[in-house]
């Protein structure tokens, strides 16, 4: 019995040159299929994405209690559980025009002011 394997192009949108109505499109048409696509040549350094993995993971490793602080129910309503949006992923949103102080705002509540890494 012979498997076949189906091999998918994820889209590549390269921001080191000037966009293309080509990229827009193609990128139109992953987040509408698959809701996700890969940045490249975006400057991000590994050490900078490293940090930001580790603190992503601590973050979302807190205790569901301590993350509704900032759930639905809360003033803020920053913080998406499972299962609002989607069974597969939860998310913690900042909101403008002061993005930095949203940020502080979620982090001071998350980690009772005690955390520097999130500052």
């Amino acid at each position: 019995m012979s498997e076949s394997k189906t091999c998918v192009e994820l889209p590549i949108l390269d921001i080191s040159q000037p966009l293309q109505q080509s990229s827009l499109s193609s990128l139109a048409e992953a987040c509408k299929t698959w809701g996700f696509f890969l940045i490249s040549n975006h400057g991000i350094s590994r050490d900078v994405y490293s940090r930001i993995y580790m603190l992503s993971h601590q973050l979302f490793s807190l205790s569901s209690d301590t993350k509704l602080q900032l759930g639905p129910s809360s003033f803020s309503k920053t913080y998406i559980p499972h299962f609002i949006a989607s069974p597969f992923f939860e998310s913690l949103r900042v909101d403008g025009p002061n993005y930095f102080e949203s940020a502080q705002t979620s982090a001071d509540i998350l980690f009772d002011q005690q955390s520097s890494e999130f500052r």
